[in-house]
């Protein structure tokens, strides 16, 4: 290459990295470097020439541009050194790649693609959420009579609505006393459901009178251990509204970013689902987990195109995936709220999340550092039992960002950010996702201690000694195992079933953890 030349590749990457597309002051037009827009096209090009695209970030991605007519050649980077088209741009490299088009017809395009991929080396696993809801006797959805059916309740549960009175759709009827298990048949007119929760007995009765073979972490981890795990959570942890969705995705969450996906000892008798009921209890409570690096208190929303209250959050929501998902490579915990169609602002999902794409778009007019970002994000199911619903949660995000000249997030001006909408599986903005630095292991049901739940998990630690190598043991129902045993009765004296020692959902971190 003649000095010269390279005297003008050098004026020119120099001024491509000021963010200026000029005229080099010499006779060729080839010499011209030409801007094509990230993510974008520009049209109608002739003859042979040098074009440069500015990658804005410093965490890396994939780089292709392509061409309509003729070959591409020479993509170089801003550290002077050749990169493979459609190849990783690798880290620190935020700036201008140049590349030419050589032997192309008259009135050519030339395109680009960025896509940038974080993905954790922990893989987090999906689990379910272990609802707190008891199985009830309620109001069927749809086809009721809107009236109370039922006239009065079995063993030790209790009628919250008025025999005879008027009842609105899905209302309660009849739900568990302290022992937690619905000893109710609901009369003709009246519906029951099971929800499968950690205190269940081996077996729950439908509204035809059929009997279902149901999980039972709590009741199978009482008579291994020779514990009463499960009567302290079905008298202090039963929710009594009408919610089904509170629970221990929490726990479970935590515990699919931290752990090994469980394997149960084969002479425990548990199986793989209600060996992770256990480490969600343990993970449950909020207080033993040390939070690192935050976006958090984001808005609902949804986000829209234009100014809103979600905008300001978004730098540090994009900032959060980039640092530690994509450069070093960990999951995170999120609380992505509800689903769609039906979700509300109040409820809490709290999720995994070990991958994303985010695919770059230059946003015409404004600089080569705004750019506007369509991200996936891939997160843990809450809802994986016996199997089903074992897919990820996908939610998708689009909004408008601006980077530093050092290739970061710029956080110093929140308010260039434009949070545009969300989709997939998502109807509001996240309210939080957090880097969890790291955690004890004890929930807030004192029968349930790490100990032992490492024991049965082959996985993490489990299954040395030969304990659990043998035959699992033949498990009995809640009235024979805990016959004899006192029961742990939770209330007040206003006669509520919250136990003054029960779990708290609030404190110092109600804003993190949504609690």
């Amino acid at each position: 290459m003649r000095k010269g030349n390279r005297l003008r590749e050098a004026i020119a990457g120099a001024v491509l990295a000021a963010g200026f597309s000029v005229w080099i002051p010499v006779a060729e037009a080839a010499d011209r470097v030409q801007p094509v827009p990230l993510g974008g096209t520009l049209k109608a090009q002739s003859g042979d020439r040098q074009f440069g695209v500015y990658v804005p970030t410093r965490f890396g991605g994939e780089l292709t541009v392509s061409t309509t007519s003729g070959k591409v050649e020479a993509l170089t980077g801003p550290d002077g050194k050749p990169r493979s088209n459609g190849g990783e741009v690798g880290n620190d490299q935020q700036g201008w790649f140049t590349f030419k088009v050589t032997d192309a017809k008259e009135g050519y395009a030339v395109d680009s693609k960025f896509i940038q991929v974080g993905e954790s080396i922990r893989k987090p696993w999906n689990f379910y959420y272990w609802p707190t809801k008891g199985d009830s006797i309620h109001e069927p959805w749809a086809g009721g009579n809107a009236r109370v059916d039922t006239m009065a309740p079995a063993g030790d549960d209790q009628m919250v609505a008025t025999p005879g009175g008027y009842i609105a759709p899905g209302q309660d009827i009849v739900l568990p006393g302290p022992n937690g298990i619905l000893e109710t048949q609901p009369a003709s007119g009246d519906t029951s459901t099971w929800f499968p929760n950690l205190y269940d007995d081996l077996t729950w009765r439908g509204p035809e009178g059929q009997l279902f073979q149901t999980p039972s972490p709590l009741l199978k981890y009482d008579q291994i251990f020779n514990m009463s795990a499960r009567n302290w959570e079905a008298a202090n942890s039963q929710n009594r509204d009408i919610s089904r969705w509170p629970g221990h995705c929490l726990g479970g969450a935590i515990a699919s970013i931290s752990m090994n996906e469980p394997n149960p000892a084969p002479g425990s008798g548990l199986t793989r689902d209600e060996l992770k009921a256990l480490w969600a209890e343990l993970g449950e409570n909020h207080y033993n987990h040390r939070i690192g690096d935050h976006a958090k208190d984001i808005p609902a929303g949804p986000p829209r195109p234009g100014p809103d209250e979600c905008d300001p959050f978004v730098p540090r929501f994009h900032a959060m995936l980039e640092t530690h998902i994509r450069g070093e490579k960990k999951a995170l915990l999120a609380n992505l709220r509800a689903f769609p169609p039906r979700g509300t602002v109040n409820e809490v999902w709290n999720h995994g999340v070990g991958k994303y794409v985010s695919t770059f778009e230059a946003v015409p007019g404004k600089g080569e550092r705004t750019v506007r970002v369509k991200t996936e994000l891939t997160a843990t199911s809450g809802s994986c039992l016996n199997g089903n619903d074992d897919k990820p949660r996908v939610n998708t995000y689009e909004y408008r960002i601006v980077y530093g000249l050092d290739g970061k997030v710029d956080e110093t001006n929140p308010y260039t950010a434009d949070w545009i909408s969300v989709g997939g599986e998502a109807i509001f903005a996240p309210l939080n996702v957090l880097q969890v630095l790291e955690s004890s292991w004890q929930g807030h049901n004192p029968q349930v201690n790490e100990a032992n739940v490492r024991a049965v998990d082959l996985a993490n630690g489990g299954g040395l000694g030969g304990r659990f190598a043998g035959v699992a043991p033949t498990f009995r129902p809640v009235g024979s195992y805990e016959a004899g045993r006192a029961p742990m009765f939770a209330g007040r004296n206003d006669g509520s079933m919250e136990s003054p020692n029960a779990p708290r959902r609030g404190g110092i971190f109600r804003g993190i953890f949504g609690r």
